[in-house]
């Protein structure tokens, strides 16, 4: 189990990764929401625990902001019911009031892991999707999707080897009608520039006149 720890206080941070460590879960460190983010655009994690009160901002604020690649257990001096409340608003998953006993920290982080469904993955030659955090990877390296790169790179993923059609490339992003005929080229200019570009080979297919599809051998 690898877990990321979110705390400005140095010596609190080290007595909680020095007893996690005593029940074998691997613990990586930030200080600050910045260092933070850092940590979860370069490793995946099963878990994160995230004090509230940090240099650079507020942890239900961050929360409440992005999606969390994984549960959040929060740890506060506001014990309030109030206060309580509003960080699982935010999305937290469950919520530890300072000061608190290292065994009950431990026995809510594995029990966040148990009710964690398992990570669903798939692989097209050396592309990885994790569909459980939405993220992917090409030769260990993680790429960085917007929102609608995902949807397409995930459409064409659970299709893959077959080709997606264009209107149903289109049907996924604008339920409603793309907004020009333009709009879905553009999306996957874009696609490519981070899945393929960076790579001696390409895995992105257009058909033309029929669609795309997403394979590590094109016949």
């Amino acid at each position: 189990m690898l877990v990321l720890l979110v705390e400005d206080n140095r010596n609190l941070a080290a007595n909680i990764i020095e007893y996690l460590a005593l029940d074998e879960i691997e613990c990586d460190y930030a200080e600050s929401l910045s260092q933070a983010e850092q940590r979860l655009a370069t490793s995946g994690f099963d878990a994160i625990v995230l004090d509230l009160n940090l240099p650079d901002g507020d942890g239900v604020h961050w929360c409440q902001q992005r999606l969390a690649e994984a549960p959040v257990l929060m740890l506060t001096a506001r014990g309030e019911v109030e206060q309580r409340l509003e960080g699982f608003a935010a999305g937290a998953d469950d919520y530890l009031v300072k000061p608190f006993a290292m065994p009950e920290l431990v026995a809510r982080l594995k029990a966040l892991h148990r009710r964690r469904p398992e990570r669903v993955r798939l692989c097209i030659g050396d592309l990885e999707l994790d569909l459980t955090r939405h993220q992917a990877t090409r030769q260990g390296r993680q790429l960085l999707l917007t929102g609608s790169g995902w949807q397409l790179l995930e459409l064409l993923a659970r299709r893959s080897p077959a080709m997606v059609s264009k209107q149903e490339l289109e049907r996924a992003l604008w339920p409603d009608g793309a907004p020009d005929s333009d709009s879905l080229r553009s999306h996957l200019y874009r696609l490519r520039q981070v899945v393929d570009k960076p790579f001696a080979s390409a895995l992105i297919c257009t058909h033309r006149g029929q669609g795309v599809s997403l394979a590590e051998n094109h016949e």
